[in-house]
């Protein structure tokens, strides 16, 4: 027997900080869209910080020191204030085709 687990709820608007994994970019993110996908919200931190963007990139939550899942929504996964790191997916065992 399984059991359906609930999706959390979606915070909307969602403000964050952000680092790079060298701690020497340190970005502010007001408003952001809640329902984007951690894959996508991940790619604009990068680019905002000016990081290559020919490399995926994954977002960590320093408060819970797990990795955010890539195909759900962001506001569902941190809260208001959080603070992530952006990480190469190469550091994770190689990169996703």
């Amino acid at each position: 027997m399984s059991v359906a687990l609930a999706e959390a709820p979606v915070v909307d608007p969602l403000d964050f900080t952000a680092t790079d994994v060298t701690g020497s970019s340190y970005l502010e993110f007001p408003a952001i869209d809640g329902y984007r996908l951690t894959e996508d919200v991940a790619s604009s931190v990068a680019e905002a910080m000016e990081l290559p963007t020919n490399v995926p990139w994954a977002l960590r939550d320093e408060e819970s020191a797990r990795m955010l899942q890539d195909d759900r929504p962001i506001g569902s996964q941190i809260r208001p204030k959080a603070k992530l790191t952006v990480i190469p997916k190469s550091h994770l065992g190689g990169a996703q085709a």
